[in-house]
């Protein structure tokens, strides 16, 4: 003979129904929250010097996706992205309401910072990553206490086409009476660029015509417009 189910008491049935209503009071929250079904209004992009569309076309992520195409998806996406495009290091993706936030570092050397006597090398977003020493295709960073003005200039730096980049052996911060965001960049070429934090970015395009047009080795003053003047002059 078969043994008969056992019966579910009607205390039983009861419980079982009240924990079913909590999980779906509690699907039903974490969907009003979520709100999965909505669209993305707004994506911002910030990749240095990778296209915003390329990023876009890559992650399959645009205007107009769904918001459950990205929650709790940060993670593979950013991987996916890594994966599919070379010149990225690090993705981060943040989605607030239908805006959704992607940065994106690229595996460009803007150069290396020493701290408590250790080395880390900088991409493209200031980000770091430990080295044992400088390997000489990046400047060294010199005299900087404030880690936001560090990725400012690697950021800086990293907009820099990689003829000028590559020129550059040592950025130092050494702000003055007239200047509280001066830098002092020592080139590969035997010049010094004086700059500020803000323009130099912009001004330093112009770097390889100035220096072209010198007789000889010698200071090149970015800071308010442009001029230059051999050493000891």
């Amino acid at each position: 003979m078969q043994e008969e189910m056992p019966r579910l008491t009607k205390e039983q049935v009861k419980t079982s129904a009240w924990w079913a209503l909590v999980f779906f009071a509690v699907l039903l929250l974490l969907l009003a929250f979520w709100q999965p079904w909505q669209k993305i209004t707004k994506v911002t992009v910030d990749s240095g010097n990778i296209p915003t569309e390329t990023i876009e076309r890559e992650l399959g992520i645009g205007e107009g996706a769904y918001r459950y195409q990205v929650v709790l998806q940060e993670g593979f996406l950013a991987n996916k992205l890594k994966q599919r495009n070379s010149k990225v290091s690090q993705a981060k993706l943040q989605l607030s309401g239908s805006h959704l936030t992607v940065t994106v570092a690229e595996k460009i050397n803007a150069g290396f910072v020493q701290e408590n006597g250790r080395w880390y090398q900088l991409d493209s977003n200031g980000n770091r990553q430990r080295v044992k020493t400088p390997d000489g295709r990046g400047p060294v960073y010199q005299g900087f206490k404030s880690q936001a003005r560090i990725k400012a200039v690697a950021r800086a730096v990293s907009s820099l086409d990689k003829v000028i980049r590559d020129d550059i052996g040592e950025i130092r911060f050494a702000p003055d009476s007239n200047n509280d965001s001066k830098l002092i960049l020592v080139m590969n070429d035997g010049n010094t660029v004086y700059a500020s934090q803000k323009t130099m970015a912009e001004k330093m395009r112009y770097y390889s015509g100035i220096a072209q047009s010198m007789n000889q080795n010698g200071v090149i003053d970015l800071q308010i417009g442009s001029y230059s003047y051999s050493y000891g002059s």
